[in-house]
């Protein structure tokens, strides 16, 4: 079971892989298995709740010979204190440990290398997560993640090129490169940042498929990375860039890289030279010292750039993290207040793009395929990144050429989802 976000997802995929590589089969049910495997996120205070509650819900599973293995951030960070307060489990491990697992389920020790396995994918059958590296140097003041998951380890880019590869020849329509500060792959490995290079050569794959980037910190989104996506046919002008705030003064409490000269500048020129792209972004909202003027200018921000989608998070007193100490800690019910004002701005900016969308045909993917729609189908257009941007139901017409990509028309939208019509069946 994974719990968190798709870097988390991409871990438990390597983990079933293999486990299937080394015999194990994979239960449908907690009360089939021989063991329950929780990957965990720890990132904030809702989600080690969250853990905490599914941990003690498959718990309620055990017997004498079922186990119960808690792994991922959560088991990174509070490790002693889950093996104290949850004697149930049997076993813990923290992140980029798969072999553990496996080690213990099967006492013997487990050699990588020696394997020769495939992830086994839990996402909707036309796109797959490929994370490019691991951990972050950046030190953001709210920020638990360089403590769980270490600073930045760049995959070797030969071994990304081969895992998509792979993909590709299995079917898999959309790439979604991912990692904790994507716009830094490479600083590590080659001391210099190397992501259009990696996207220039998974552009030069064979085979018909698109990629999309997430988790672009603006201090890292150049002219020139702008340009790459805009004039490659493969790439999706979808840009997801985490501001998490556009005052300076709190910027800067909060350690960022970019101040809002740069945030305004990258956001312009996207606004500027791709004025169909889909920008998605993400504000704190809270932090400490926040007054009124600074958060007013999220709100003229918003105006400006009109972001198609966003998220807004409140601040969470984490442990270990610097802000959390910080003076001036802003009341939960004006926290709230801000965040929804700011949710209704947004619902009102998402609106007006979704009716600029209704004018043209979209593209789509479904996740079920049938001929006559007994049922309705669900899937995602592409301007919607999964989980976070809605769905795509499909009301009219047929899915009759696989999980797509099809040709649609939007009917209708009830925010944040939108309702279409199949136009291009075979």
């Amino acid at each position: 079971m994974n719990l968190g976000c798709s870097k988390n997802q991409v871990d438990l995929e390597n983990l079933i892989g293999l486990s299937l590589n080394e015999g194990f089969e994979i239960a449908q049910e907690p009360d089939e298995s021989d063991a329950m495997v929780i990957n965990t996120c720890g990132f904030i205070e809702p989600a080690v709740s969250e853990a905490v509650e599914t941990i003690l819900e498959m718990a309620k599973y055990k017997n004498e010979t079922r186990k119960l293995i808690v792994s991922g951030c959560m088991s990174e960070r509070y490790k002693d204190e889950i093996l104290n307060e949850i004697p149930e489990i049997d076993f813990v491990t923290g992140v980029g440990k798969l072999e553990e697992i496996l080690n213990f389920l099967k006492n013997k020790r487990i050699k990588p290398h020696e394997r020769n396995y495939q992830r086994f994918l839990l996402t909707s059958p036309y796109f797959a997560y490929v994370k490019i590296s691991e951990g972050c140097n950046n030190r953001c003041s709210y920020c638990t993640i360089p403590s769980i998951r270490g600073n930045l380890q760049s995959r070797q880019k030969k071994d990304i090129l081969n895992e998509v590869k792979i993909l590709i020849e299995r079917g898999i329509k959309e790439i979604i490169l991912i990692s904790q500060d994507t716009t830094k792959y490479g600083m590590d490995i080659y001391k210099k940042p190397a992501l259009i290079e990696l996207l220039r050569d998974i552009c030069d794959l064979p085979g018909e498929f698109y990629i999309r980037l997430l988790y672009l910190n603006p201090d890292g989104v150049e002219e020139k990375l702008v340009d790459f996506v805009k004039n490659e046919s493969k790439m999706i002008n979808y840009f997801e860039i985490p501001v998490q705030h556009i005052s300076d003064d709190i910027l800067k409490k909060m350690n960022r890289k970019s101040d809002s000269k740069k945030i305004f500048d990258v956001f312009g020129y996207i606004r500027k030279h791709i004025p169909d792209a889909i920008l998605r972004t993400t504000f704190i909202v809270g932090f400490p010292g926040e007054t009124e003027d600074d958060f007013n200018k999220i709100q003229k921000f918003m105006e400006q750039f009109k972001p198609d989608f966003a998220g807004f998070f409140p601040f969470y007193k984490e442990d270990g993290v610097k802000a959390s100490k910080m003076n001036v800690q802003i009341p939960k019910s004006v926290t709230r207040s801000r965040i929804s004002k700011l949710q209704k701005l947004q619902k009102k900016i998402t609106s007006c793009r979704i009716k600029e969308f209704k004018k043209q045909e979209i593209t789509c993917f479904v996740d079920k395929t049938n001929e006559d729609f007994e049922f309705i189908l669900e899937g995602r257009a592409l301007f919607q990144a999964p989980e976070i941007d809605g769905k795509a139901y499909f009301i009219e017409g047929v899915a009759n050429k696989g999980f797509g990509p099809y040709k649609c028309k939007i009917k209708r939208f009830v925010y944040p989802d939108i309702y279409c019509k199949i136009i291009d069946s075979e």
